[in-house]
């Protein structure tokens, strides 16, 4: 059978996580009508694996991919799959009921090669911490355009959690970076598909609202600990895909503005891991965490 959609979910030891990924796409309107294969990617170490328990449908399947990182599973995905269009789901993910369709119908425009959708967070905290506020939402790899579907604008973004490819990208532009992407629990480093959308051109990007999912927010990802190593991997991120320039003499003016405004006993390394009371001196904080990451990897600090 000619598949028209594939969809790839790259998962990492998040077996009752997949589960519920799983749940969603399967159960949904839209992958019962559209064309589709279902691959999912087994990441995890050997060591850590557990069985996946999939339906026994035809078009949905699980390979195993050995080199752990999350670029190296998206590419693996691209290799084992032929739908004409790729997509790529997290595996804490839930789409909505018209997923499928609405990421086939934001490619009917011939121009647009990649499509991101909609991202929302759901929580499953009780309560949210007091220092945590939806401006930080980005770092949970959430996104929200707007209602309407449009071309990316600067300073705008798609994420990994809902993107999607027309598979010529790929034998054009070449695969996800290796060197990029998350490596397990290792490291928070991210901007492959930042990097491949540079080669694509954001002028061939399109947001699609529509195709939306909610994204999974577990308690262990709101605390400040998780938010000051996801701010300075993001740091390594921008400086290794050229993003930020480490040598640019306003970040280090930026950094000493910002320690000069705190408390006395806060103008030295404790800025960066004082636990705050409210969001804006936690913005402070991952701020000055952002431009101690960049100063240090170009020995401005």
């Amino acid at each position: 059978m000619t598949y028209k959609l594939s969809v790839v979910i790259c998962t990492y030891d998040r077996y009752e996580l997949l589960d519920d990924t799983l749940a969603a796409l399967l159960g949904s309107r839209g992958f019962a009508e559209t064309p589709c294969e279902v691959l999912v990617v087994e990441n995890t170490p050997t060591q850590k694996r557990q069985e996946v328990r999939l339906p026994e449908l035809p078009n949905v399947r699980l390979q195993v991919c050995e080199e752990t990182g999350l670029s190296h599973a998206r590419n693996f995905g691209i290799s084992n799959t032929a739908g004409e269009i790729v997509a790529f789901l997290d595996d804490d993910a839930l789409v909505c009921d018209a997923w499928c369709a609405e990421i086939l119908k934001a490619f009917s425009q011939p121009k647009i090669l990649v499509v991101g959708g909609k991202v929302e967070p759901e929580y499953r905290n009780e309560r949210l911490p007091p220092w945590y506020d939806s401006k930080l939402v980005g770092y949970l790899s959430c996104i929200d355009w707007g209602p309407r579907p449009r071309h990316l604008r600067p300073g705008e973004w798609i994420v990994g959690a809902n993107m999607a490819y027309r598979r010529t990208v790929f034998e054009q532009y070449g695969l996800f970076d290796i060197t990029l992407g998350r490596k397990g629990t290792a490291s928070l480093l991210s901007n492959d598909e930042i990097a491949l959308l540079e080669r694509v051109g954001m002028q061939r990007v399109l947001y699609s609202p529509t195709a939306s999912v909610r994204h999974v927010i577990p308690p262990d990802r709101l605390t400040c600990r998780w938010f000051r190593a996801r701010v300075y991997w993001q740091a390594v991120s921008d400086i290794l895909t050229g993003l930020i320039r480490t040598g640019n003499p306003e970040l280090r003016i930026e950094y000493g503005n910002i320690i000069s405004c705190l408390e006395a006993e806060r103008r030295n390394l404790n800025a960066l891991y004082f636990e705050p009371e409210s969001y804006e001196q936690f913005a402070i904080q991952l701020r000055a965490i952002y431009l101690a990451a960049v100063l240090l990897a170009g020995g401005g600090l």
